[in-house]
């Protein structure tokens, strides 16, 4: 059903299909590469970004970091799958990774370190980026598998057996509150502290990051008079749509609905227009006022707010626990 709404949107359409044909070419072409190491069964590849999203396009760059199930430094142990895993990847998407070091063909980590600590003085801003990212946007680039054994084991950290039936997971949602705050305060620091560029990733925090934490809430709220066995279950299979979709699955009557996606249709082509991408990515803070598709994305962006806002409310009963919970 969803598949056949995106033909009412061009730019989510064309994503959407570009993705899905790209991840198609890089799932076999690393199955290939990698199917005579001994190690294979030890990695899991996981992308989120544009390509989690279903987002991608020719200008996306290609979020990834790898799991390896290893006490062993991965350096040490698969060396040479590291450097074919990277030669096929730039040969399918030769766009730059980020600069940050918390994604690349060159970051390998263990489950266990994104997995412990939640919350603790050790919980680094990269593990909370990637726990988080893997839960709301991330997919497999390689062992399927064992990233949705990874993703129930994650979430068997949220949300515990024991715990009271029909009540909303708490610490999840209380985790996913905490890393959207953390990508606001972060984007402070990285254009004012570090310089990098302002414009397109500001439009994106009013859109697309604003969608990622949106739909996490959606899928904490979708089960909350649930026993905790089921709200484990069902948080995870909420997990396996899409951000824009499982606000879509959650609620497909909504005239709110509509207008989320109708919104997100014109933030995704205009950063797809090759013109306005750059001169968004070029805009510095003190000329935001004289670049009109910048204003204009950014009414949209408050648009988007009310919207969303005011999708909450429909969807859900002042009496859901979801209210009061963002609040407390």
């Amino acid at each position: 059903m969803y598949k056949r709404v995106l033909t009412d949107y061009p730019a989510l359409l064309e994503a959407s299909e570009y993705t899905k044909q790209q991840l198609n070419k890089i799932r076999s072409a690393l199955s290939s590469e990698l199917q005579d190491s001994p190690h294979k069964e030890q990695i899991t590849i996981v992308t989120v970004g544009s390509y989690g999203r279903g987002e991608a396009s020719e200008s996306s760059d290609l979020d990834l970091y790898i799991l390896f199930n290893s006490d062993r430094d991965a350096e040490d142990v698969i060396a040479d799958e590291l450097i074919r895993i990277k030669r096929v990847l730039d040969g399918l998407v030769p766009n730059e990774t980020g600069s940050t070091g918390t994604f690349g063909a060159n970051v390998c980590v263990r489950f266990a370190d994104i997995q412990s600590n939640i919350g603790g003085k050790d919980d680094t801003n990269a593990d909370i980026t990637r726990r988080l990212l893997f839960l709301l946007e991330g997919t497999w680039l390689y062992g399927k598998e064992r990233f949705r054994s990874y993703r129930l084991d994650l979430l068997a950290r949220y949300i515990k057996p024991n715990g009271s039936d029909g009540k909303l997971a708490r610490f999840l949602l209380n985790d996913i509150i905490r890393y959207y705050r953390t990508i606001a305060t972060d984007f402070e620091h990285k254009v004012s502290d570090q310089k990098q560029e302002w414009g397109l990733r500001q439009v994106k925090l009013r859109f697309s990051r604003k969608i990622l934490y949106f739909s996490g809430i959606v899928a904490v709220a979708e089960t909350a008079d649930l026993p905790q066995q089921q709200t484990l279950e069902k948080i995870n299979d909420w997990f396996d749509y899409q951000g824009l979709e499982r606000i879509y699955q959650a609620a497909p009557a909504l005239k709110e609905t509509r207008q989320v996606l109708e919104l997100y249709e014109h933030f995704l082509a205009q950063i797809s227009d090759r013109k306005i991408r750059q001169n968004l990515e070029q805009l510095n803070k003190e000329d935001r006022a004289s670049c009109q598709p910048y204003c204009e994305l950014r009414e949209k962006g408050v648009e988007l707010s009310n919207v969303l806002t005011g999708w909450l409310k429909e969807q859900y009963s002042p009496e859901h626990q979801i209210h009061q919970a963002l609040l407390f």
